[in-house]
C-alpha cells in the first residue's frame, strides 16, 4: 500500500480538537510519472516547508496531517471531479470543472506555469481514476476519520488548512503581479470558521508584528468548504503564508528567518490552542 501522508498526534499533551492539514507540502512522484515540466517549475507548486513550520502545534495538543506527494501529480485541495475534460484521452462523465480547472489548475493540473502545459498529450480516464483512488481519496479518508474522531470525543473541531504563498501572484493567480501580505486568512467571508477564533488568529500573527488580510486573494479552497459545518461546531479555515518570510524562493531553501518564524508559528499554535481549550471548558494536562 502506498503511504500517501503522515499523521503527526500530540505526545506529550491531552489531544485538543484541534487539527492542522498541510495538503500541499508533499513533494514525491511516483517512479513512472512523465510529464512536460522541468524540475524546478514542479516545485513552484509546493508548499516548501509548511509541515515543518507547523509542528509546534503537536506540543500544545493539535494533531498535524500533511501530504507526501505533490500537489501537481494530483491536488488534495480540489474536488475529485475538479477535471478539465480537454485533458482526457475520450470523454468522461466524471468532470465536473471549476474555475480552478479553467485557470489550469484543476485537480490535475493542466499548467505548471503561465504557458507551461504539464502534458504533451492527453491523459487516459485510468490514469486519472487510479491517481484519484491511491493518492487522493486515502488523504481525504484520513483527514475525516480524524476530524470526526476528535469531534465525537469533544463534540466539536477546528480544522486549520496551511499552506504557502509566492510573494507576488503569477497569471494563473487572481492577484497576479500584485505583492502578497505576510498572511491571509480564509473562512470562506465568514461562512466555514468560528468567529471567534479566526479573530483569535489573526490577533496572534498581528501582535507579531506581521501583515494579515482575510479573504483576498484566498477565501479558503475545497478543504475548508468541504469539511465545514459550523452548525454542528465543524470549523475550518485556511492560512495562507508569504514563503518570503521564511524561505529564498529561488532556490527553494530555509532563509536564515526560518527558525525564528517557527518559533512564531508556535506561539500563533499555543493562542491557537488556548481559544480552543477554553471551548472545551477542559483542562489540559501535560
Amino acid at each position: 500500500m502506498i503511504s500517501t501522508y503522515s499523521l503527526a498526534e500530540p505526545s506529550q499533551h491531552k489531544p485538543l480538537p484541534l487539527l492542522l492539514d498541510s495538503p500541499h507540502s508533499g513533494s514525491l512522484f511516483p517512479k513512472d510519472f512523465v510529464c512536460n515540466a522541468t524540475e524546478t517549475q514542479l516545485k513552484t507548486g509546493w508548499d516548501a516547508f509548511v509541515e515543518e513550520l507547523w509542528q509546534p502545534v503537536l506540543a500544545v495538543g493539535g494533531s498535524l496531517l500533511s501530504a507526501k506527494y505533490s500537489r501537481m501529480f494530483i491536488d488534495l485541495n480540489r474536488a475529485p471531479d475538479d477535471i478539465d475534460p480537454a485533458m482526457l484521452s475520450l470523454p468522461w462523465a466524471g468532470c465536473n470543472p471549476t474555475r480552478y480547472s479553467d485557470r489550469g489548475m484543476g485537480l490535475i493540473r493542466r499548467l505548471a506555469l503561465p504557458d507551461v502545459p504539464m502534458y504533451n498529450q492527453p491523459l487516459a480516464v485510468e490514469e486519472v481514476t487510479t491517481r484519484i483512488r491511491d493518492f487522493y481519496l486515502p488523504y481525504h479518508q484520513a483527514l475525516q476519520s480524524q476530524l470526526d474522531k476528535l469531534h465525537q470525543a469533544f463534540g466539536a473541531v477546528w480544522h486549520v488548512d496551511c499552506h504557502s504563498m509566492k510573494s507576488t501572484g503569477n497569471r494563473m493567480n487572481v492577484d497576479s503581479g500584485q505583492q502578497r501580505p505576510d498572511v491571509v486568512l480564509g473562512d470562506n467571508d465568514g461562512l466555514c470558521s468560528d468567529g471567534g477564533f479566526i479573530q483569535v488568529v489573526e490577533d496572534a500573527f498581528i501582535r507579531l508584528g506581521y501583515s494579515v488580510v482575510r479573504n483576498q486573494p484566498y477565501k479558503g479552497g475545497y478543504l475548508v468548504t468541504h469539511y465545514a459545518n459550523p452548525a454542528v461546531r465543524r470549523y475550518s479555515m485556511q492560512i495562507e503564508i508569504n514563503r518570503a518570510l521564511y524561505m529564498d524562493e529561488a532556490q527553494f531553501a530555509p532563509s536564515h528567518h526560518f527558525a525564528a518564524f517557527q518559533q512564531d508559528l508556535a506561539e500563533v499554535s499555543r493562542r491557537m490552542a488556548d481559544y480552543v481549550q477554553s471551548q472545551c471548558g477542559e483542562t489540559r494536562h501535560g
